[in-house]
């Protein structure tokens, strides 16, 4: 309401007090959409990067080279990723989610392009590093979207939703980059690639929202500056997860579901190319059977630590990761690679929607896209050191004992979780320190005065006109 105005007080302004707050978030029916909408963008990119996947050793291999510079590619990419993830995933938290996404997705249709232009090595390792840059901002502003639009209680549900996005892209993409580059060569791969992204750069440009909007950054941002005042951050630290035991916990356990992979990867393609003579299209089967069963995994159990904690689903999908590496390094039967492949497809399915979630439980939210941007450098560091170490490894280790070590990674890693990991809620979080409390009761006592004050100016109005 207002208070009356006429002429002779029009200098005075005009005092309104608010009694209702309308929430600006979305409906459930609005939020859900965009998730999908998401998910839908995601698998558009990750099957153009499923698509070329299978198709990098086969054209090093024709530039003259073989494992170390595959190894040192990868390499790249993940250290790019490393580096770029947490200033991504602050930027994300600063000016929206919507902006990195699109930038994501608009960087991966060119990065296809400079594939099907380098003309040298070097240029495929620099390519694949800027690549790396450009788009480490994708997961973080996605994870940072979902955790926007839902309930703690759901997170896993709708963060599996959106993983069954990036496996749509294992399931489809391998298989059709075999296919496409059999017939047609390399180049037609990257064409395809390139076009996938286009199309899922204009849907999100076209139809995404922006779920942090400028309205919301800005007030966090004033409640931040007045929070330093009365007790100051004390930096990137400081709006970490707590405990940092747990969270430490959760950075090596994303660490090590991206180390053994990367470490076998380099040997394992060229294993199965030139040891077992598969063909690109039987690499490109394995690799579909993994995303198969990753998409339907996620699509259908991502609520599984929703419902039966965190911390079980996450040990038994890593777990289940492990049997790809037991395949691998004990048979050459195709049939029982690919259903080994399968299985470790549905532990990384329970596993990642579950270890997403338990960072959004313990995440602030003016920090998410921040946090999930140290996740994603926990990521890309196992990618680093995985191809590094495959690169030393390979002078002085067979395929075989490459493979083991990666299982036993796996193994030691599973109990070390069983014994340090806790369910969210089991976590005891710090309290406020007591000067913080006092501080925080003055804030809502001078709020209070300064209402007082508003509601006499408008008495006082109202007395005046009348």
């Amino acid at each position: 309401m207002s208070a009356p105005r006429d002429g002779r007080y029009s200098h005075m302004g005009e005092i309104i007090l608010a009694n209702r707050v309308i929430n600006g978030r979305p409906s459930p029916r609005q939020a859900r959409n965009t998730i999908l909408l998401l998910a839908a963008s995601v698998a558009l990119m990750m099957t153009g990067f499923g698509i070329i996947m299978p198709v990098f050793p086969r054209r090093l291999a024709e530039l003259g080279a073989g494992v170390q510079a595959l190894g040192l590619m990868t390499m790249a990419f993940a250290l790019a990723q490393f580096v770029a993830s947490p200033v991504m995933g602050s930027l994300a938290d600063r000016y929206g989610r919507r902006p990195l996404i699109l930038l994501a997705l608009f960087s991966f249709g060119l990065v296809n392009i400079g594939y099907l232009l380098a003309p040298t090595v070097a240029a495929f390792i620099a390519i694949r590093a800027l690549g790396g840059v450009l788009t480490a901002g994708l997961f973080p502003a996605s994870m940072g979207m979902v955790g926007d639009l839902t309930p703690e209680e759901e997170r896993g549900k709708w963060i599996g939703i959106v993983m069954a996005g990036y496996g749509a892209g294992f399931v489809f993409g391998p298989v059709i980059g075999g296919a496409l580059y059999d017939l047609w060569g390399f180049a037609m791969p990257f064409i395809i690639s390139a076009a996938l992204a286009a199309i899922a750069f204009l849907a999100a440009l076209i139809l995404a929202p922006e779920t942090r909007p400028k309205a919301v950054r800005r007030r966090e941002a004033l409640r931040q500056r007045r929070d330093n005042a009365i007790r100051p951050e004390g930096g990137l630290m400081a709006s970490m997860p707590r405990p940092l035991a747990i969270f430490g916990m959760l950075l090596f356990l994303d660490f090590m579901t991206e180390f053994p992979f990367a470490f076998i990867e380099p040997q394992m393609v060229f294993h199965m190319y030139d040891e077992l003579q598969w063909s690109t299209m039987h690499f490109g089967i394995v690799v579909g059977a993994y995303g198969l069963a990753m998409m339907l995994g996620q699509l259908f159990l991502g609520r599984s630590s929703d419902r039966y904690g965190r911390k079980l689903i996450i040990l038994i999908g890593l777990s289940l990761t492990g049997l790809l590496y037991v395949g691998i390094a004990f048979t050459r039967s195709f049939e029982l690679i690919l259903l080994f492949a399968a299985l470790a497809g549905l532990g990384g399915a329970l596993m990642a929607p579950a270890l997403s979630a338990f960072y959004l439980d313990i995440t602030a939210e003016k920090y998410r896209a921040r946090v999930l941007g140290v996740k994603g450098s926990a990521l890309s560091l196992g990618g680093v050191l995985g191809p590094l170490a495959v690169v030393i490894a390979s002078r002085f280790m067979g395929a075989e004992a490459i493979f083991i070590t990666a299982l036993a990674s796996v193994v030691a890693t599973v109990i070390l979780a069983a014994v340090v990991l806790r369910n969210p809620q089991q976590l005891n979080v710090e309290p406020p320190s007591e000067a913080w409390d006092i501080a925080n009761k003055r804030s809502l006592a001078a709020e209070a005065s300064l209402q007082g004050i508003v509601l006499d100016a408008a008495n006082q109005r109202g007395n005046v006109t009348g």
